[in-house]
């Protein structure tokens, strides 16, 4: 797609929503379901894209009436002082001298040389939009903030800990409300940002259960013989603790429990993951799917729903293994203990490896308690669900 030109023949609102990329993530799962809770019929919505990373792109509603993809987000790299500012790196590290300062000079250099590019190609054409939202924190809203010409702004922040505070505060004005994901989170960013408060609401990510149930019933994992199948699904980086669940399966063997554990994800730590998997002797217990839009297999198929994260701030697979029906043990995040009533649809574990060995060996060895936790979430009414994001959604689109 080209550029961002709405068609304005019509009387519907021209809404533009922002997001860094659409791989599979809970970010962007949470937008498709969100872009299908739009109406439409008021509504001209264009989608952007900041990243040619788009797995999930034939799952946006088709409603949306344009999607403009930035094509080539590594321009920057390419420029003579980008490859300056690299080759510096490099000899830093050779020199054994701290990169840091280098670093932080290139990062500045490459956010603010996109920002100018895609401004120029995507949003000077001299429209603007009745209301932008940005569907993510830090960069992006910045880039929303500053570039996207439009009359309403919107922020949704995914995130129960906030790492760019002095960016925040300085775009925060430029949003005429600020959506946190639960209550939880909504409470922290009042309390980070007093100022605001007024602003700040939440909306609670919607989840179809009948879309997952049914791609759940697309294959049968293989449960190679084991006992136990545990399941995890995310991308492998430090937030979402995929090196404590490598540390937690070491345990589980030392201790002889005969288990299988799907790791449904990739990321920059998978390396690292398969080196101590490796390391443990655990190729026979640890299994990586790679990357995949429908993991709902994997978690149907499992025992128990492991979550490992160390910050979560809705846990959005946490939410799809209990309508799953599969009992969860999580770590103590914020999303975790919203979505998780400890003991009744699983258990909730201190952010460690031998905190979850030890409560998935707890729920393992209780067959009762597992079967107890499934028919309390068989029989969850979720009926009213939907209708309910939709009505969130009109709201906070509607509120002036």
């Amino acid at each position: 797609m080209g550029e961002a030109v709405l068609n304005q023949t019509n009387e519907k609102q021209t809404l533009l929503i922002a997001v860094h990329r659409l791989s599979v993530g809970g970010v962007q799962k949470a937008l498709i379901s969100a872009l299908g809770a739009l109406d439409y019929d008021r509504y001209d919505v264009t989608l952007y894209v900041r990243q040619n990373k788009c797995e999930l792109l034939g799952q946006v509603d088709p409603r949306v009436s344009r999607i403009v993809v930035n094509n080539d987000p590594t321009r920057y790299y390419r420029k003579p002082r980008a490859i300056l500012y690299w080759f510096l790196l490099k000899l830093f590290g050779l020199l054994k001298k701290d990169p840091a300062p280098v670093r932080e000079k290139l990062d500045r250099f490459v956010i603010e040389g996109r920002m100018r590019y895609e401004k120029k190609r995507y949003f000077s054409d001299g429209t603007t939009y009745d209301l932008a939202i940005s569907y993510i924190q830090s960069h992006t809203a910045r880039f929303v903030a500053e570039c996207v010409p439009a009359r309403r702004k919107i922020m949704f922040f995914h995130g129960s800990t906030d790492e760019n505070h002095a960016l925040h505060e300085r775009i925060f004005p430029a949003f005429d409300r600020i959506t946190a994901v639960n209550k939880a989170c909504r409470d922290i960013l009042r309390e980070l940002y007093p100022a605001f408060a007024e602003k700040i609401g939440f909306i609670e990510n919607y989840i179809d259960a009948d879309l997952i149930r049914s791609q759940a019933e697309r294959m049968q994992p293989d449960r190679a013989g084991k006992t136990l199948v545990l399941c995890s699904c995310g991308r492998f980086s430090e937030e979402k603790g995929f090196d404590l669940a490598v540390e937690c399966a070491r345990l589980l063997k030392e201790r002889g429990t005969d288990f299988l554990w799907y790791f449904a994800g990739d990321g920059p730590m998978r390396g690292q993951l398969e080196q101590k998997r490796a390391l443990y002797g655990l190729e026979n217990n640890i299994r990586i799917t790679g990357m995949t839009d429908n993991p709902y297999p994997y978690i149907a198929g499992c025992d128990i729903y492991v979550q490992p994260s160390r910050e979560e701030s809705f846990g959005l697979t946490v939410g799809e293994a209990l309508i799953l029906c599969r009992p969860v043990v999580t770590t103590a995040t914020v999303g975790g203990k919203n979505l998780v009533r400890d003991g009744v649809t699983g258990l909730v574990s201190d952010i460690s490896a031998s905190a979850l060995a030890e409560n998935i060996t707890a729920l393992s060895d209780d067959a009762s308690l597992r079967k107890q936790m499934e028919t309390t979430l068989r029989g969850a009414d979720r009926s009213g669900e939907k209708e309910a994001f939709r009505r969130a959604w009109k709201e906070l689109l509607e509120k002036q």
